[in-house]
């Protein structure tokens, strides 16, 4: 997980954060997400005020182009790839760019809704109603992403705006596969509205882990209060507690 704040940023805003989930032998699977974080942070830092949308989406593009070139260039990286979260945050404002089977989630008045849509076989066989989403739980095939950044030289990247002002006490949640395959979202959003956004993170592991889960289960938490002294505000502030096991860089104030 590699968190980014906004200074000397042109108009990125208050914070990216970035959550990947690498694949691939030995430690490839850590560099392929290493280099997806830094290169995301990097391209979106360096874009023109204006379009954050694009701005995202071609962040996540120069990592797939950097990832798969370096791949090609060294055997033992061969076929490595990631899953890219990007979450974006503006004032009241949030924007996800996302490739692969992590998720980020809004969670408001206790319910948990997914934003992201899942790049993976058995999330396809759920909308074709091929599989229910219980059957799609434990699928043997649950595993197996259908898109990644950095397997091939082109990617598509789905870029979602959330349409409207985040509320007072919204709760955004992004983690890898290995949380919300051993979590309901029910559970997720349980957690989500405790007090602790830390300790919340950390039981979520915990849990998933209890449930077999593997031991690089990465999740972040965030969530946005308004101004108190200012109700009328627009604008509020992110608590940024956040929490994970695998990669963390810098985490913002």
């Amino acid at each position: 997980m590699w968190v980014a704040g906004a200074d000397g940023r042109p108009h990125a805003g208050d914070a990216l954060i970035v959550v990947c989930d690498g694949m691939g032998g030995s430690n490839a699977g850590e560099v392929a997400s290493r280099m997806a974080a830094d290169t995301v942070v990097r391209e979106f830092a360096a874009a023109a005020p204006g379009d954050t949308p694009a701005a995202l989406s071609h962040a996540v593009q120069v990592a797939n182009s950097e990832i798969w070139e370096h791949s090609r260039s060294n055997a033992d990286l061969n076929g490595m790839g990631t899953t890219c979260t990007v979450l974006a945050l503006k004032a009241d404002q949030a924007l996800v760019a996302h490739v692969g089977d992590s998720r980020a989630y809004l969670v408001r008045a206790h319910r948990a809704r997914q934003i992201t849509t899942d790049h993976s076989l058995v999330a396809q066989l759920v909308a074709r109603h091929q599989l229910s989403p219980e059957e799609a739980r434990n699928d043997p095939r649950r595993n197996v992403v259908t898109r990644s950044v950095g397997v091939g030289p082109e990617i598509d990247v789905d870029v979602v705006d959330m349409g409207e002002p985040l509320k007072n006490g919204d709760t955004l949640v992004l983690c890898s596969d290995g949380l919300h395959g051993q979590l309901s979202d029910d559970e997720i959003a349980s957690f989500a509205m405790g007090e602790s956004l830390e300790e919340a993170c950390r039981d979520m592991i915990e849990l998933a882990n209890a449930r077999g889960g593997p031991d690089n289960i990465t999740v972040a938490m965030l969530r946005f209060e308004r101004n108190a002294t200012s109700p009328g505000n627009p604008l509020g502030r992110w608590l940024r507690s956040l929490a994970g096991r695998g990669g963390e860089g810098p985490a913002s104030s």
